[in-house]
């Protein structure tokens, strides 16, 4: 299998990768001063045809790949920015309304996520449960031409950004209940949603989270996403593209604390010669080179099916599996290597440490998806 990349491809990353020394700083301070994203964040990635990636150019996006896709997380995953997450979270929205919307959602619902004018939103995790459908308490019940959603949801990025969310329910009007999850498409603007303020994170710093509270919000029947009841196989699909590129990104931040590493190591002087030389160091150095690389190649690998049309659900969790440990380590190793300095926010690698951390347990716990994989191989 070849993964050599184009020069459309290479494009993409030079173009991100400026992007980024370009933008970065001025957006992350502005979220440090703030503690949010800036309003007009959306809209930079507009102007910078970082949006509607994958969605084709009638819908107002560009026609791209997944694969450009990933390798522009990959350059965001390098700055340790929480910045790109709204831009993935409007790019896998929307593709996922592309999967399964019909022609009117498609036409109503796309083009303001992909000309920045919207912010996306997905909301399944509940105060009670983060995986399981059945466990869903978030009740979406029929009146007429409309649906009337009550309940609450946990962790949700962007909700309280104008725009639309697809939301999770579980739908009083089926009654059995292991096929009684609908996905509705929501105006995040509708009366009777209300939010939390912000969760505080370990990492992800200056992320929009908060909880979500729906009481008596009415959404039109038209905007039942793909099959109604069904609504589990769209979050699986959309969880897995969500996976693949936070692996990209994770494999960028890893990358990351392997450059930032021997910039240190060869500048630290110890002994009258620069610490990298020591052979401990750079035994280190090759160790994390090929973890890397190892993680790049099972992305690259992954994204090709998701490309292809093929299913990826299962190798996208294995992604999960072997990534995020993988990548966890180098950073690791990364903070190892500057000594009590890595543990310094003075240093970039504390702040990509912190970052590496997440992936356990955001998109899906590694655990469930060692499940996810381990059944499939047992039902193959």
């Amino acid at each position: 299998m070849d993964f050599k990349l184009s020069a459309a491809n290479k494009m993409i990353q030079k173009t991100a990768k400026e992007f980024c020394e370009r933008e970065i700083p001025k957006i992350d301070a502005a979220m440090a001063e703030a503690h949010d994203y800036p309003s007009d964040l959306m809209q930079t990635f507009a102007k910078a045809r970082m949006l509607g990636m994958t969605i084709p150019k009638e819908y107002g996006g560009l026609g791209s790949s997944n694969l450009n896709c990933v390798l522009m997380c990959e350059e965001f995953g390098k700055t340790g920015s929480t910045s790109f997450l709204p831009l993935i979270m409007n790019i896998s929205v929307a593709e996922t309304i592309h999967h399964y919307g019909n022609e009117e959602q498609k036409k109503k619902f796309l083009p303001p996520l992909c000309d920045g004018t919207a912010w996306a939103t997905t909301a399944f995790t509940e105060p009670a449960t983060g995986s399981d459908p059945t466990m869903l308490q978030t009740t979406a019940e029929p009146d007429g031409d409309f649906f009337v959603l009550n309940g609450a949801k946990r962790f949700i990025s962007m909700a309280n950004k104008p725009g639309y969310g697809i939301f999770y329910c579980k739908d009083l009007s089926c009654t059995d209940p292991r096929k009684n999850c609908t996905a509705f498409i929501v105006d995040k603007t509708s009366p009777g949603m209300t939010f939390s303020g912000h969760y505080e994170f370990m990492g992800l710093d200056n992320a929009d989270t908060c909880d979500v509270f729906l009481k008596d919000v009415r959404v039109p029947k038209e905007n039942i996403l793909g099959v109604q009841g069904k609504g589990f196989n769209i979050l699986l699909r959309w969880i897995a593209g969500e996976r693949i590129q936070q692996a990209a990104s994770m494999v960028g931040g890893g990358q990351a604390c392997l450059d930032e590493s021997m910039k240190y190591a060869k500048e630290r002087q110890v002994g009258g010669q620069p610490m990298a030389y020591m052979q401990g160091f750079y035994w280190m150095f090759a160790e994390m080179k090929m973890k890397i690389e190892a993680c790049r190649m099972l992305v690259y690998k992954t994204v090709a099916l998701q490309d292809e049309g093929e299913r990826f659900e299962v190798d996208s969790a294995g992604l999960k599996v072997f990534v995020t440990p993988m990548m966890q380590d180098v950073a690791r190793m990364a903070l190892q290597t500057h000594g009590s300095y890595g543990y310094s926010k003075e240093y970039k690698v504390e702040k990509l440490f912190r970052m590496a951390m997440h992936a356990g347990v955001v998109a899906s716990s590694t655990e469930i998806n060692k499940t996810i994989v381990g059944m499939a191989l047992l039902m193959s």
